[in-house]
C-alpha cells in the first residue's frame, strides 16, 4: 500500500501544521538544521491500521528522507514504535532522528492528537466524493492496486473449465 503525504489532502492545513525541528547545536551526529517532519497515511478507507509515517526532511534538501519513522497510535500494541522503517531507505542521521523526534515531538500529546485528526482526515476525505482529494486518493488506490497484479495462476486457473482447443490436425497426403 502506497502511503500519501497529508499536505495532498489537505494543503493549506498541512502548510500550517507541518512540525519543524529547529536544531541550534549539533546534537550527538545530528548537524545543525531545520528538520521537517512530513506526514504519509493510509489512503484505504477499509483499512484501520491507525498509523502515520513521518518522513523527515531537512530545509537545504528537501527532496530527500533522512528517515522515515512508523508510529501507531494504539500504544499498546507490538508494532506502534516509533520505530526506522525497515522498508524505506535511512540515511546515517536516521537514527539520531528517531531519538530527536520521539523525544521533542512525540512526546506531546497535543501533538499526537494533531496526527491522529489528520489520520481521521485523511480516511474521509477517500470516502467521501465530494472532497477535492476523493479522485486523487481514489488513482493512488487504482495504481496501487494496478501494480501488484494478480498471479497468473490466481488470475486464471487451469483445470478442466479452460480446456485448451487442440490444433487442427493436418491430413497426411498419400
Amino acid at each position: 500500500m502506497h502511503l500519501i503525504p497529508f499536505y495532498l489532502v489537505e494543503p493549506k492545513l498541512a502548510a500550517k501544521e507541518t512540525r519543524v525541528i529547529n536544531l541550534l547545536v549539533p546534537q550527538g551526529e545530528l548537524p545543525v538544521g531545520s528538520y521537517g517532519l512530513l506526514e504519509f497515511y493510509c489512503p484505504d478507507p477499509t483499512c484501520d491500521c491507525r498509523r502515520v509515517m513521518l518522513n523527515v526532511v531537512e530545509e537545504k534538501g528537501p527532496g530527500r528522507f533522512l528517515a522515515s519513522i512508523s508510529y501507531g497510535f494504539d500504544r499498546g500494541e507490538d508494532m506502534a514504535g516509533p520505530f526506522l522503517d525497515p522498508l524505506n531507505p535511512q540515511s546515517k542521521y536516521a537514527e539520531g532522528l528517531l531519538q530527536l523526534v520521539e523525544e521533542t515531538v512525540l512526546s506531546n500529546p497535543r501533538y499526537v492528537a494533531r496526527l491522529e485528526r489528520h489520520y481521521v482526515m485523511v480516511k474521509q476525505a477517500a470516502s467521501d466524493p465530494k472532497h477535492p482529494a476523493y479522485r486523487k486518493l481514489r488513482k493512488v488506490l487504482a495504481d496501487d492496486a494496478a501494480s501488484f497484479p494478480l498471479p497468473r495462476s490466481v488470475r486464471r486457473p487451469r483445470g478442466k473449465s479452460l480446456k485448451r482447443k487442440r490444433k487442427p490436425r493436418r491430413r497426411r497426403r498419400r
